[in-house]
Protein backbone atom coordinates (compact mmCIF):
# COMPACT_ATOMS: atom_id res chain seq x y z
CA UNK A 1 0.00 0.00 0.00
CA UNK A 2 0.89 3.53 0.68
CA UNK A 3 3.73 2.32 3.40
CA UNK A 4 5.43 0.24 0.57
CA UNK A 5 5.02 2.97 -2.19
CA UNK A 6 6.56 5.56 0.28
CA UNK A 7 9.65 2.80 1.25
CA UNK A 8 10.39 2.34 -2.49
CA UNK A 9 10.84 6.14 -3.23
CA UNK A 10 12.97 6.55 -0.38
CA UNK A 11 15.41 3.34 -1.31
CA UNK A 12 15.29 5.07 -5.11
CA UNK A 13 15.98 8.66 -3.74
CA UNK A 14 18.94 7.19 -1.95
CA UNK A 15 20.48 5.55 -5.06
CA UNK A 16 19.95 8.72 -7.23
CA UNK A 17 21.68 10.98 -4.83
CA UNK A 18 24.67 8.14 -4.99
CA UNK A 19 24.72 8.35 -8.75
CA UNK A 20 24.97 12.63 -9.07
CA UNK A 21 27.69 12.38 -6.56
CA UNK A 22 30.53 13.62 -8.49
CA UNK A 23 33.12 11.56 -9.09
CA UNK A 24 35.86 13.50 -7.28
CA UNK A 25 34.39 12.20 -3.77
CA UNK A 26 34.82 8.00 -4.77
CA UNK A 27 38.23 9.03 -5.36
CA UNK A 28 41.41 9.91 -3.47
CA UNK A 29 41.99 13.67 -4.62
CA UNK A 30 45.16 14.13 -2.24
CA UNK A 31 48.24 12.57 -2.86
CA UNK A 32 49.21 10.14 0.31
CA UNK A 33 52.60 11.87 0.83
CA UNK A 34 50.56 14.92 1.52
CA UNK A 35 48.32 13.44 4.79
CA UNK A 36 50.51 14.06 7.71
CA UNK A 37 47.51 12.86 9.90
CA UNK A 38 45.18 9.96 10.56
CA UNK A 39 42.20 9.47 12.88
CA UNK A 40 40.68 6.01 13.10
CA UNK A 41 37.74 5.07 15.01
CA UNK A 42 36.15 1.12 15.01
CA UNK A 43 34.91 -1.57 16.17
CA UNK A 44 36.70 -4.58 16.48
CA UNK A 45 36.29 -8.63 16.60
CA UNK A 46 38.22 -9.71 19.84
CA UNK A 47 39.78 -13.75 20.46
CA UNK A 48 41.34 -13.58 24.12
CA UNK A 49 44.34 -15.99 24.50
CA UNK A 50 43.16 -16.83 27.85
CA UNK A 51 43.37 -20.63 29.04
CA UNK A 52 44.27 -21.21 32.62
CA UNK A 53 43.34 -23.49 35.64
CA UNK A 54 43.08 -23.42 38.93
CA UNK A 55 42.67 -26.59 41.33
CA UNK A 56 40.47 -25.28 44.56
CA UNK A 57 41.60 -27.05 47.72
CA UNK A 58 40.09 -26.78 50.90
CA UNK A 59 38.62 -28.21 54.51
CA UNK A 60 34.98 -27.24 55.03
CA UNK A 61 33.96 -25.94 58.05
CA UNK A 62 31.90 -28.73 60.79
CA UNK A 63 30.20 -25.94 63.23
CA UNK A 64 29.18 -28.35 65.60
CA UNK A 65 31.77 -30.35 67.05
CA UNK A 66 35.34 -32.27 66.20
CA UNK A 67 35.89 -33.02 62.39
CA UNK A 68 38.20 -33.53 59.15
CA UNK A 69 37.11 -32.91 55.86
CA UNK A 70 38.34 -32.27 52.22
CA UNK A 71 36.53 -30.52 49.16
CA UNK A 72 38.75 -30.08 45.76
CA UNK A 73 37.38 -29.35 42.00
CA UNK A 74 39.79 -27.64 39.32
CA UNK A 75 38.44 -24.44 37.70
CA UNK A 76 38.85 -23.97 34.03
CA UNK A 77 38.64 -20.64 32.25
CA UNK A 78 39.07 -20.15 28.66
CA UNK A 79 39.17 -16.80 26.75
CA UNK A 80 36.10 -16.47 24.17
CA UNK A 81 35.21 -13.80 21.84
CA UNK A 82 34.07 -10.24 22.29
CA UNK A 83 33.30 -6.91 20.75
CA UNK A 84 35.53 -4.08 21.31
CA UNK A 85 36.23 -0.77 20.66
CA UNK A 86 39.81 0.95 19.46
CA UNK A 87 40.57 4.93 18.32
CA UNK A 88 43.76 5.22 17.08
CA UNK A 89 46.33 8.65 15.78
CA UNK A 90 48.99 8.19 13.39
CA UNK A 91 51.76 11.39 12.42
CA UNK A 92 53.67 10.95 9.09
CA UNK A 93 56.75 13.62 9.71
CA UNK A 94 58.01 11.86 6.68
CA UNK A 95 56.03 10.98 3.15
CA UNK A 96 55.36 7.09 4.20
CA UNK A 97 56.67 6.46 7.80
CA UNK A 98 55.99 7.62 11.11
CA UNK A 99 53.93 6.81 14.64
CA UNK A 100 50.85 5.64 15.62
CA UNK A 101 48.81 5.98 19.26
CA UNK A 102 46.19 3.30 19.73
CA UNK A 103 44.10 2.66 22.39
CA UNK A 104 41.78 -0.56 22.56
CA UNK A 105 39.22 -1.23 24.74
CA UNK A 106 37.50 -4.84 25.16
CA UNK A 107 35.63 -6.98 27.47
CA UNK A 108 35.58 -10.89 25.93
CA UNK A 109 33.94 -13.73 27.50
CA UNK A 110 35.47 -16.34 29.66
CA UNK A 111 34.14 -19.99 29.93
CA UNK A 112 35.57 -23.06 30.62
CA UNK A 113 34.32 -26.71 31.47
CA UNK A 114 34.85 -26.98 35.51
CA UNK A 115 35.14 -30.95 37.04
CA UNK A 116 32.63 -31.81 39.55
CA UNK A 117 32.75 -30.18 43.17
CA UNK A 118 33.77 -33.46 45.37
CA UNK A 119 32.98 -33.14 49.14
CA UNK A 120 33.72 -35.17 52.37
CA UNK A 121 33.55 -34.95 55.90
CA UNK A 122 34.31 -37.04 59.05
CA UNK A 123 32.51 -35.86 62.25
CA UNK A 124 31.99 -36.58 65.92
CA UNK A 125 28.77 -35.02 68.02
CA UNK A 126 29.64 -33.21 70.98
CA UNK A 127 26.49 -35.90 73.01
CA UNK A 128 26.77 -38.40 74.20
CA UNK A 129 30.48 -37.90 75.55
CA UNK A 130 32.38 -41.02 75.28
CA UNK A 131 31.83 -41.87 71.44
CA UNK A 132 34.05 -42.66 68.98
CA UNK A 133 36.23 -39.77 67.93
CA UNK A 134 34.56 -39.66 63.89
CA UNK A 135 31.76 -42.07 63.89
CA UNK A 136 30.08 -40.08 61.35
CA UNK A 137 30.44 -39.76 57.43
CA UNK A 138 29.46 -37.23 54.89
CA UNK A 139 29.88 -37.70 50.82
CA UNK A 140 28.66 -35.69 48.64
CA UNK A 141 29.52 -34.55 44.71
CA UNK A 142 28.17 -31.82 42.98
CA UNK A 143 27.78 -31.40 38.77
CA UNK A 144 29.69 -27.64 38.80
CA UNK A 145 28.20 -25.39 36.17
CA UNK A 146 30.68 -24.17 33.23
CA UNK A 147 32.74 -20.78 34.25
CA UNK A 148 30.92 -17.55 32.74
CA UNK A 149 32.79 -14.02 33.48
CA UNK A 150 34.39 -11.46 31.77
CA UNK A 151 37.93 -10.54 31.01
CA UNK A 152 38.03 -6.78 30.74
CA UNK A 153 41.19 -5.31 28.57
CA UNK A 154 42.17 -1.63 28.60
CA UNK A 155 45.43 -1.49 25.79
CA UNK A 156 47.58 1.30 24.90
CA UNK A 157 49.98 0.84 22.29
CA UNK A 158 52.89 3.42 21.07
CA UNK A 159 54.14 1.79 17.25
CA UNK A 160 55.93 2.78 14.74
CA UNK A 161 54.15 2.49 11.31
CA UNK A 162 54.92 2.71 7.47
CA UNK A 163 52.34 3.32 4.49
CA UNK A 164 51.99 1.77 1.03
CA UNK A 165 50.25 3.47 -1.12
CA UNK A 166 48.52 0.79 -3.83
CA UNK A 167 47.29 3.52 -6.01
CA UNK A 168 44.95 6.70 -5.61
CA UNK A 169 42.38 5.42 -3.53
CA UNK A 170 44.12 2.61 -1.62
CA UNK A 171 47.03 2.14 0.70
CA UNK A 172 48.08 -0.50 3.18
CA UNK A 173 50.01 -0.53 6.33
CA UNK A 174 51.97 -2.29 8.63
CA UNK A 175 52.72 -1.53 12.52
CA UNK A 176 53.94 -2.53 15.56
CA UNK A 177 55.78 -1.36 18.93
CA UNK A 178 54.75 -1.19 22.78
CA UNK A 179 51.53 -2.19 24.51
CA UNK A 180 50.70 -1.35 27.79
CA UNK A 181 47.82 -3.83 29.14
CA UNK A 182 45.67 -3.13 31.90
CA UNK A 183 43.80 -6.20 32.96
CA UNK A 184 41.13 -7.52 35.40
CA UNK A 185 38.88 -10.58 35.54
CA UNK A 186 35.59 -11.91 37.25
CA UNK A 187 33.68 -15.04 36.82
CA UNK A 188 31.69 -17.99 38.52
CA UNK A 189 32.32 -19.77 40.78
CA UNK A 190 34.25 -21.63 43.34
CA UNK A 191 32.64 -24.04 45.74
CA UNK A 192 32.34 -23.40 49.51
CA UNK A 193 30.17 -25.62 51.57
CA UNK A 194 29.84 -25.65 55.63
CA UNK A 195 27.83 -27.92 57.69
CA UNK A 196 26.19 -28.08 61.38
CA UNK A 197 23.88 -29.71 63.75
CA UNK A 198 20.76 -27.85 64.31
CA UNK A 199 17.69 -29.10 65.93
CA UNK A 200 19.22 -33.08 65.78
CA UNK A 201 19.66 -32.44 61.93
CA UNK A 202 22.42 -32.23 60.16
CA UNK A 203 22.32 -29.27 57.68
CA UNK A 204 24.84 -29.07 54.81
CA UNK A 205 24.83 -25.95 52.75
CA UNK A 206 27.36 -25.27 49.38
CA UNK A 207 27.30 -22.20 47.48
CA UNK A 208 28.88 -21.26 43.99
CA UNK A 209 31.14 -18.15 45.36
CA UNK A 210 31.88 -15.67 42.55
CA UNK A 211 35.35 -14.76 41.82
CA UNK A 212 37.93 -11.99 40.66
CA UNK A 213 41.18 -11.36 39.78
CA UNK A 214 42.50 -7.95 40.24
CA UNK A 215 43.69 -5.47 37.82
CA UNK A 216 47.37 -5.81 36.82
CA UNK A 217 49.43 -3.58 34.26
CA UNK A 218 51.99 -5.25 32.23
CA UNK A 219 53.99 -4.49 28.97
CA UNK A 220 54.10 -6.52 26.02
CA UNK A 221 53.76 -5.33 22.34
CA UNK A 222 51.91 -5.68 19.57
CA UNK A 223 51.86 -6.18 15.47
CA UNK A 224 49.29 -5.60 12.61
CA UNK A 225 48.02 -4.63 9.21
CA UNK A 226 45.82 -2.59 8.11
CA UNK A 227 43.81 -1.35 4.83
CA UNK A 228 42.84 1.91 3.98
CA UNK A 229 40.38 2.43 1.02
CA UNK A 230 39.63 6.29 0.14
CA UNK A 231 35.83 7.15 0.48
CA UNK A 232 36.16 10.90 -0.07
CA UNK A 233 39.15 13.12 0.40
CA UNK A 234 39.53 12.87 3.40
CA UNK A 235 37.37 10.06 4.87
CA UNK A 236 38.50 6.15 3.89
CA UNK A 237 37.32 2.85 5.43
CA UNK A 238 40.12 1.13 7.30
CA UNK A 239 40.15 -2.99 8.24
CA UNK A 240 42.98 -3.85 10.86
CA UNK A 241 44.42 -6.94 11.68
CA UNK A 242 46.58 -7.28 15.26
CA UNK A 243 47.75 -9.43 17.37
CA UNK A 244 48.34 -8.02 20.76
CA UNK A 245 51.17 -10.31 23.01
CA UNK A 246 50.75 -9.97 26.98
CA UNK A 247 53.57 -11.94 29.51
CA UNK A 248 51.98 -14.44 31.31
CA UNK A 249 51.59 -13.39 35.08
CA UNK A 250 50.34 -15.06 38.07
CA UNK A 251 47.76 -12.93 40.59
CA UNK A 252 45.47 -13.59 43.70
CA UNK A 253 42.00 -15.27 43.48
CA UNK A 254 39.62 -13.32 45.20
CA UNK A 255 35.94 -14.07 46.23
CA UNK A 256 33.61 -11.57 46.12
CA UNK A 257 29.56 -11.00 47.39
CA UNK A 258 27.56 -10.02 50.16
CA UNK A 259 26.91 -12.78 53.00
CA UNK A 260 24.21 -13.20 55.34
CA UNK A 261 25.35 -17.11 56.51
CA UNK A 262 26.64 -18.26 60.07
CA UNK A 263 30.43 -17.35 58.70
CA UNK A 264 31.62 -14.26 57.61
CA UNK A 265 32.96 -13.39 54.07
CA UNK A 266 36.28 -12.61 55.95
CA UNK A 267 35.80 -16.12 57.79
CA UNK A 268 35.31 -17.67 54.46
CA UNK A 269 38.03 -16.08 52.90
CA UNK A 270 40.54 -17.46 55.64
CA UNK A 271 38.79 -21.29 55.68
CA UNK A 272 39.57 -21.48 51.68
CA UNK A 273 43.04 -19.90 51.57
CA UNK A 274 42.89 -19.08 47.68
CA UNK A 275 46.02 -19.00 45.80
CA UNK A 276 47.55 -17.21 42.52
CA UNK A 277 45.90 -17.82 39.15
CA UNK A 278 47.80 -17.51 35.94
CA UNK A 279 46.60 -14.91 33.42
CA UNK A 280 47.53 -14.76 29.90
CA UNK A 281 46.30 -11.12 28.76
CA UNK A 282 47.58 -11.97 25.16
CA UNK A 283 44.44 -11.45 22.05
CA UNK A 284 43.61 -11.16 18.42
CA UNK A 285 41.47 -8.68 16.70
CA UNK A 286 39.78 -7.47 13.69
CA UNK A 287 38.26 -4.21 13.61
CA UNK A 288 36.67 -2.24 10.81
CA UNK A 289 35.95 1.18 11.43
CA UNK A 290 36.53 4.91 9.41
CA UNK A 291 39.86 7.00 9.00
CA UNK A 292 39.89 10.83 9.01
CA UNK A 293 42.86 12.02 7.06
CA UNK A 294 44.63 15.63 7.44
Amino acid sequence: GKLMIKKRSRVLLVIILMLSLPPALLSQATPWSAVKFEVRTALGYQKSQLESTYLHQYSPPFLSGAYQSAAQQTIHLEGEEAWGMSVGVSYFPISNFGLQLLLDYGKPRIGGQNSDYDFSLNYALKDPPGSPPYPYVYDKTYVWPTTKGNLTQLCLSLNAVTRLPLGKPLAIGFSGGLTYFRSQGSAASVGFTFCRIEDNSFIEETYQIPYNFGAVNKLGFNVGADFTLAITSNLCATLDMRAFFGPKYRVPLEIEGNWQLYLSLEEIKATMQLGEIAVNPSFYRLDIGLKYLF
